[in-house]
């Protein structure tokens, strides 16, 4: 049994498919299927910490998505949990937003790489709502599992910012705001997490992030620069062929923030209830590989290594842009479809680029763990 979707996916997808729906998401994100694989050490340990007295465990995974990569995890902590207590009853609770593809998640969780297959009492449980708010009860949880999620910023954003969609290329006072809404977010998210994650507790948090480069423009080696960049490109393209509305795009900027090691340390040493609440047990951010550009490396053709990038890119970005920028730039066209042409000319052309462009768009995936102990 594998838990492993192919790395270049040959079915065919619907047009309007993106991280929220009908499988997209998870046939093409061999990038998040091993940064989750990266953590099973780490929530082991946890799981090795926890009080197993008690008559059930709690645990979450905050942005699951449609779960088949976080079905590795959870079968992770449920071999570790009933290894030290087989009767022991465990909830997990799969936590995201209310557009999420649910039908998704709960066939994977009961197909043939589910953990509804392992041995031990399994109680699987939905919360329908943004972390930035209250997803679980308080005191509630166990251990809390978060991958590839927290860099994403809490509601759509607006600020002037010529010339990029980034935050990492932005500049002036556009750099201050999205670096200060940030760090608001990242103390939204730790606080709501303190509710909910009972004394004794853990939470393991990988999350793309970011460090120092001179040699860039932005001054940062910021995870997936160069992606991003292309998505601009693309994006500026559109609008000048008065596809995309430029004022819109002008204001679009790509809701995360990638942050750096202080960034994510600050809060937990200068907020007094939330260094009150959290022992930092670990914090550290690396390059980690990554499987479409080994296989461009390893001799795969362009077209294909096109492809499968563009599908990875477009399974957690689609909602973000049609969001931001396709609808609105849609908004009172005659043609209803309109925004899913603007969404299929989009990637189209991002497939085209990777593939005319194979050396020059590569993901770096530098990433950040973070581990938390609740007091």
């Amino acid at each position: 049994m594998t838990d492993d979707p192919p790395l270049f996916n040959n079915r065919e997808t619907r047009a309007t498919e993106g991280m929220g729906g009908k499988g997209f998401y998870d046939s093409y994100s061999a990038i998040q299927r091993d940064t989750v694989r990266m953590q099973a050490d780490r929530l082991r340990r946890a799981v090795r910490e926890l009080d197993v007295s008690g008559p059930e465990l709690r645990v979450i995974d905050y942005g699951c998505g449609p779960g088949r990569n976080s079905m590795t995890a959870f079968r992770t902590v449920l071999e570790e949990i009933h290894g030290r207590r087989a009767d022991l009853p465990v909830v997990t609770v799969h936590s995201d937003q209310i557009g999420n593809d649910w039908n998704d998640l709960f066939a994977n969780i009961r197909g043939p790489d589910g953990y509804l297959r392992h041995a031990g009492p399994v109680r699987p449980e939905a919360s329908a709502g943004s972390f930035f708010g209250a997803v679980a009860s308080a005191g509630s949880i166990d251990l809390g599992m978060s991958f590839m999620a927290a860099h994403w910023l809490d509601g759509t954003i607006r600020l002037s910012s010529p010339g990029t969609l980034f935050f990492a290329d932005m500049t002036g006072a556009a750099r201050e705001q999205i670096r200060d809404k940030a760090d608001r977010d990242w103390c939204l998210f730790l606080r709501r997490r303190a509710d909910e994650v009972r004394p004794g507790g853990w939470l393991v948090i990988e999350t793309m992030s970011a460090i120092e480069n001179p040699d860039d423009p932005s001054g940062l080696a910021a995870g997936g620069h160069r992606l991003y960049r292309a998505f601009w490109r693309i994006a500026e393209g559109m609008a000048g062929e008065g596809m995309l509305d430029p004022a819109c795009l002008e204001t679009f900027v790509f809701p995360l923030y990638f942050r750096e090691l202080h960034e994510v340390r600050a809060p937990l040493e200068r907020e007094s209830d939330l260094k009150a609440a959290f022992d930092i047990v670990e914090l550290v951010s690396e390059l980690i590989p990554n499987p479409y550009a080994q296989f461009l490396a390893d001799g795969g053709g362009a077209e294909a290594y096109a492809k499968s990038y563009a599908a990875f890119a477009r399974g957690f970005s689609e909602s973000a842009f049609r969001n931001g920028l396709f609808d609105p730039s849609a908004a009172g066209a005659a043609d209803a479809d309109d925004a899913d042409r603007l969404t299929e000319t989009f990637f189209g052309r991002l497939e085209a680029l990777f593939a005319a462009e194979p050396e020059q768009h590569i993901f770096d995936n530098h990433s950040m763990t973070v581990v938390l102990r609740r007091r």
